[in-house]
């Protein structure tokens, strides 16, 4: 068997292993790149009837939200927009929510158990398959297979020769064409195109999904680098007015 039917069949079995997955990231990937426009289209919570002129001060606006809660306390408050509620979130036993509150009137429009939430659950099916670090590793396991078959995608279409590459990069039907060949030429053609936007995807999930990738992609864009280690930035409340004093 030559070294190109060798990589045929491994471009077969590859797309065959990694496919259904791949089907999986792009209609879940779909549905969160329109979050915003579905939520916007299907949630009237989010809005406000009739803005008012200004908004009630973060305090009060807490206040209110705290006593709907009965005494349960907001962590944090944001103002979306002169037409949007404002959000507020606060966290019980590890599970958190999202209160959509009129932030001229202070009235809560929503509370929201973001574990059930429709986009949450989603999120979850995309990075993990709701199956925690299982579903990373299969699904980072099947974004470097599809990696994989990109790369011998291309080998297999590189073309020997310039008589080859002129059915590379258009269509050539003839009215006597047959729709395998047809079906062929759809693969070929379009594949071409579609696999560049392909790898940069698959680059970017293998990003998120292995570290050795990770370090590797930084290592090579950024000129012989080594990646420095991420520190979560934290507040000590026991250095205020160290700043001050200092002047």
């Amino acid at each position: 068997m030559t070294l190109k039917k060798t990589i045929g069949k491994v471009h077969l079995w590859l797309g065959l292993a990694s496919g259904i997955i791949v089907v999986w990231l792009g209609i879940t990937g779909c549905i969160l790149a329109f979050e915003r426009e579905i939520s916007h289209a299907t949630q009237e919570y989010r809005f406000v009837e009739e803005p008012g002129k200004t908004y009630l001060p973060p305090t009060v606006l807490k206040d209110s939200v705290d006593k709907y809660l009965n005494g349960r306390q907001t962590v944090s408050l944001e103002y979306l927009g002169t037409k949007d509620a404002a959000l507020a979130y606060y966290y019980d036993n590890s599970v958190y929510y999202q209160i959509f509150v009129n932030p001229y009137t202070g009235r809560v429009q929503k509370v929201k158990d973001m574990s059930s939430d429709f986009f949450r659950v989603i999120t979850m099916g995309h990075y993990e398959l709701w199956l925690g670090q299982t579903g990373r590793i299969i699904i980072s396991g099947a974004t470097l297979i599809f990696f994989v078959m990109m790369i011998t995608g291309i080998i297999l279409w590189w073309p020997k020769n310039k008589a080859a590459a002129g059915q590379r990069f258009k269509f050539k039907w003839k009215p006597t064409t047959k729709w395998r060949r047809k079906n062929y030429d759809v693969h070929s053609v379009l594949g071409f195109y579609v696999t560049w936007i392909a790898i940069f995807l698959a680059i970017t999930g293998l990003v998120m999904g292995f570290e050795w990738f990770s370090k590797s992609v930084y290592f090579v864009t950024s000129g012989g680098k080594t990646m420095p280690e991420h520190v979560h930035p934290l507040s000590d409340s026991t250095l205020a007015g160290t700043a001050d004093q200092q002047k």
